[in-house]
């Protein structure tokens, strides 16, 4: 029996969010819908895929879980709207899951121009530190860890994650009510799962590469703020 992904794509005026479509869709091995949800402002729309306007921009988080909602799959991934990724990146993604996990695919660098992964070093791991996250190189480019294919991270960057929709609806994500609109994605998502005895693992057997761009999601300072504090309370209960 095969199991549907559910991918929700949230975009606000990406430039590549068709061809980051294609690349799902000319990749994926097994059965999958995409959800893009459009914020304030609509494209011509691509064959086979869902599309969720919103005529105003709601924030990130809040288009997130719009996806989520009318998601028809076992599994959700969330991605940003300029990524491309390995073959077969869903089969080797649900081979591995567990049901408390969040796993983050292997992370390259994209480069949008080419569409190609760069010739970098790729981002397995990360950690955290005054609520933020950052590349862990150390650990990035040890041999030793290079051969584990599935292991923890201690955060991720946010720019694709994969769990079952039972799993995200067990965690209360993504809570735009607290957090606001914008901001501490992943922070949430981390600190929710491991209160839950869950694990944020990153799959090594597949990859995925992210274009950086301008962020569309900032947010305002006060949002940040709010996030940040919320998040602070939520550590607070893990110790």
């Amino acid at each position: 029996m095969e199991h549907m992904i559910s991918i929700i794509i949230p975009s606000r005026n990406e430039q590549y969010l068709d061809r980051t479509i294609i690349d799902i869709q000319e990749n994926a091995g097994g059965v999958i819908e995409i959800i893009a949800i459009m914020e304030g402002y609509r494209t011509e729309p691509i064959n086979g895929v869902k599309y969720i306007y919103n005529e105003e921009a709601k924030g990130m988080r809040t288009a997130i879980n719009q996806g989520v909602a009318a998601a028809t799959g076992e599994y959700i991934m969330k991605c940003d709207a300029h990524c491309s990724f390995d073959k077969g990146f869903d089969i080797k993604l649900v081979e591995a899951h567990q049901p408390n996990w969040v796993q983050v695919p292997r992370r390259k660098r994209l480069d949008p121009k080419k569409w190609e992964p760069k010739d970098d070093l790729d981002i397995d791991y990360m950690y955290l530190h005054n609520y933020k996250g950052f590349k862990d190189n150390n650990k990035n480019r040890d041999q030793e860890l290079k051969n584990v294919l599935i292991d923890d991270t201690e955060i991720f960057q946010g720019s694709c994650y994969f769990m079952t929709k039972e799993y995200f609806n067990k965690l209360g994500l993504l809570d735009d009510i607290n957090f606001g609109k914008m901001g501490s994605e992943s922070l949430e998502i981390v600190t929710k799962c491991k209160h839950d005895g869950g694990r944020i693992v990153v799959n090594k057997n597949t990859w995925y590469a992210h274009a950086y761009t301008a962020r569309k999601y900032a947010g305002s300072m006060v949002e940040r703020e709010k996030s940040r504090e919320f998040i602070k309370t939520l550590i607070k209960q893990l110790k």
